[in-house]
């Protein structure tokens, strides 16, 4: 463990980067039993507490640079590191909206192999993003529900991203609009709102919160087209529980053209994901690791969308007008939910499988793609629903798998 002495040093370093002496948002983890005795000190202190975590004896609150040296050295703490933030991740500039699609399959679709296999249900896929228009016909409305944490309505999204994201997991094919991986009705889906219309971040112990609210809800695959640099204690404990738990998570790699690890995704229990074009090669921005595990389309991804209308001062409309439409989006959040699409798809046709074997099925039977094996830009390759399939199929599973 770090020393308190480092962890002391770091943290006054966050506050230094803080502009006019901001507050600064800290995780803190307390001993046993010592909840209330160190929430009551950080309140004393004028600090505001933000999320409480109590399978991780964790809390995140702002504080001041005087309120953290007034409590660092409380009995009951056993730990402080500071609370990183998470964003979207964001889309590269191919970024337009298209309408008149009649019954397509996007190019992805077949690329993964996900129209070789029917989805049979039974398998819930959790959706951390910026909500979900649910008025969209091509989404599926019959077994959705969600969480709001603070940022909405889960049922609304006035960002887009996470509506795009989860048609390309579950848009229903026959809608007289596009299709997604696990295409039909059968889909179940939970949303956990994170992220308000204007995007911007959260922090770690947020989407470690959002984690749990997708476990309370039976999620058997989570979906993360989100992250950044820094890795946290709470987060990394949060997203082991999970998959302990018999959760798959899976996230995108990031969009930064660089060697550089994002989070959550670049936790070893959390499924790390590179976005290919149409052409199957490597996309320029997507991050390039030894965590990158498995690679999906990422580039020129249609899918749905909130239009969010132009009107003058009297409501009328200007320009186009809101409601359901459509958009072509790139990077590697794009790329993420085609993979955990996928795992749900092909979970569903071998419901005996834990989340070790759906994982290791996924990865034993993907497309080897640029240097032979796994390497830094694919991971081990595109993902394929059908090849999971045959995997599965020929080797079996127990359910007693193990990483």
């Amino acid at each position: 463990m770090l020393k308190k002495s480092f962890i002391s040093l770091m943290i006054t370093g966050a506050f230094a980067a803080q502009a006019n002496a901001q507050d600064v948002r800290l995780v803190f983890e307390y001993s046993q039993g010592n909840k209330a005795k160190l929430m009551q000190a950080v309140k004393a202190a004028g600090g505001d507490i933000k999320v409480e975590l109590d399978q991780d004896n964790a809390f995140s609150a702002m504080v001041s640079y005087d309120a953290f040296n007034e409590i660092k050295n409380s009995n009951a703490v056993k730990s402080i590191e500071v609370d990183a933030q998470r964003k979207v991740i964001p889309v590269s500039e191919y970024y337009s909206n298209v309408d008149g699609f009649d019954d397509i399959a996007p190019y992805g679709i077949p690329m993964v192999q996900a129209n070789q296999i029917p989805n049979m249900g039974g398998k819930k896929v959790c959706i951390m993003d910026t909500g979900y228009y649910q008025a969209h016909p091509d989404l599926p409305s019959m077994d959705v529900d969600g969480t709001s944490e603070g940022a909405g309505p889960w049922y609304q999204d006035g960002h887009g991203h996470g509506t795009h994201v989860a048609g390309t997991i579950a848009a229903v094919d026959g809608n007289g609009g596009i299709t997604g991986v696990l295409g039909s009705d059968e889909a179940s889906l939970h949303i956990v709102r994170v992220f308000n219309d204007a995007g911007g971040w959260v922090y770690a112990s947020d989407i470690a919160g959002a984690a749990y609210d997708c476990a309370d809800a039976g999620a058997d695959v989570i979906n993360m087209s989100l992250g950044s640099a820094f890795e946290t204690k709470v987060e990394q404990r949060a997203f082991d529980r999970i998959e302990r738990m018999g959760i798959l998570s899976v996230a995108a790699a990031g969009n930064d053209q660089a060697a550089t690890h994002n989070y959550p995704a670049s936790y070893d229990s959390v499924m790390s994901v590179a976005a290919v074009d149409l052409n199957e090669e490597w996309a320029d921005f997507s991050q390039r690791t030894a965590k990158v595990e498995i690679a999906a389309p990422g580039v020129d991804v249609v899918s749905t969308y909130p239009k969010v209308g132009v009107y003058d001062e009297n409501g009328n409309v200007i320009g186009e007008e809101a409601g359901p439409g459509y958009v072509y989006m790139s990077g590697t959040s794009m790329a993420s939910p085609h993979v955990a699409g996928v795992a749900a798809l092909v979970w569903s046709h071998f419901p005996q499988c834990n989340n070790y074997e759906i994982r290791n099925a996924l990865t034993a039977s993907a497309k080897d793609l640029g240097d032979e094996g796994r390497d830094y830009k694919t991971g081990h390759g595109l993902v394929q629903a059908k090849a999971a399939y045959d995997y599965l199929t020929t080797n079996g599973c127990d359910g007693r798998g193990v990483k």
